[in-house]
């Protein structure tokens, strides 16, 4: 045991519910942050202005005020992690990345000309998509080290590198069953995360398997096949007819290309909205699994997100986002943290003076999450 491991709070806890061992029960709520949209021209002018490099300084105040909005029986939590771990580990990663990728790219180019420039794409790419899943692991486990409630700091154990792998080979085989293995790969990588979780020294525990989320991934599946083979035909047909005027030997129109054009890019964007739609059921149906089957010490958590309820959280937050160019990018991930806080219940109660205070993380930021642009915010 660390020498800094220390009782929560150190004494009695407020709405304990058994005086004897500490119980309390546990209730999460939102208290919404102010200022936000302040932060958001700051942030976007100051981004600006210092050619990007604000950035890492706006996302960790934005995750400030995010993080201190989700309280914990009315208890705020706390992120303190800086701007300048965020900076000075995407440097090193960016550095660790580009040198050899460079390096190894003149070299093939010298050796073997195009062809091994083209190998070595290829290569590059499975080793990229690989990093993935080591960048994922590692940027939740530096939040969680970074995330206190009461004086204690979260955590994830487990090794980034073989979160990595299991996220490369479970990749494969989503490809090569055409998708179908989805949901068992969503599960197998969520235990991988949730069940190394900590709060303190006290685990978080999954124990979900995927066969509820295949009826709704059917549906997913066929509606998504079905909106590829109208959207491709559609599409099709307008290329076709725009070759079939070329062939002609006519004059091009300039209002049928425009035409085409329109329904090209129409028929993309309907297309879009309509797996939107119907993957939104999914993903409500999969998040309300996952928190069902997610427990912390006698803690139960349930979900209640719908489909409804997802389609007009992503309409509302995407057309902020493009039609503010990014400027209210803050907003909508606080409009994104509330809905899911929201929309999660914790049932039970948790022996809290018995946890204690887990080990320090010393990392430096998220790198890897940053170079691949996969951090959440």
């Amino acid at each position: 045991m660390s020498n800094d491991a220390v009782p929560l709070n150190g004494g009695p806890l407020p709405g304990v519910t058994d005086g004897s061992n500490g119980e309390e029960a546990l209730s999460l709520s939102w208290s919404q942050p102010p200022g936000m949209v302040s932060l958001s021209v700051k942030n976007f002018l100051f981004r600006i202005i210092t050619l990007g490099i604000y950035n890492f300084w706006g996302k960790t105040e934005v995750r400030r005020r995010i993080w201190s909005a989700i309280r914990i029986n009315g208890e705020p939590l706390q992120y303190t992690g800086t701007g300048k771990e965020l900076f000075l580990g995407f440097l090193l990663v960016l550095a660790i990345l580009s040198v050899p990728t460079l390096l190894l790219t003149i070299l093939a180019l010298a050796q073997f000309g195009m062809k091994g420039a083209d190998l070595l794409q290829t290569v590059f790419t499975i080793v990229f998509f690989y990093l993935v899943g080591v960048g994922m692991h590692r940027a939740i486990r530096y939040r969680m080290s970074r995330t206190l409630w009461r004086g204690i700091r979260g955590g994830l154990d487990g090794d980034s590198w073989k979160y990595g792998w299991t996220y490369f080979w479970t990749g494969i085989v989503l490809a090569l069953t055409l998708g179908w293995a989805a949901p068992w790969r969503a599960v197998k990588l969520q235990g991988l995360i949730t069940n190394g979780l900590r709060f303190g020294n006290q685990p978080f525990a999954f124990n979900a398997n995927a066969g509820a989320l295949y009826a709704p991934f059917a549906a997913l599946w066929f509606s998504t096949v079905a909106i590829l083979a109208v959207t491709g035909m559609v599409i099709w047909q307008s290329v076709m007819g725009l070759f079939i005027n070329m062939q002609s030997g006519k004059s091009m129109d300039p209002a049928l290309v425009f035409k085409i054009a329109a329904v090209i890019y129409g028929g993309l964007i309907l297309g879009f909205l309509m797996f939107a739609v119907v993957s939104a059921w999914y993903r409500a149906r999969m998040m309300n699994h996952f928190a069902a089957h997610t427990s912390f010490d006698k803690v139960q958590f349930s979900g209640t997100a719908t489909g409804r309820s997802l389609i007009w959280l992503a309409l509302t937050n995407t057309l902020m986002v493009v039609f503010t160019l990014g400027l209210m990018s803050p907003v909508a991930q606080a409009r994104s943290a509330r809905y899911f806080v929201e929309r999660l219940r914790m049932d039970g109660s948790a022996s809290l003076d018995q946890i204690l205070q887990g080990a320090a993380h010393e990392g430096r930021g998220e790198g890897l999450a940053q170079a691949f642009d996969i951090d959440a915010f």
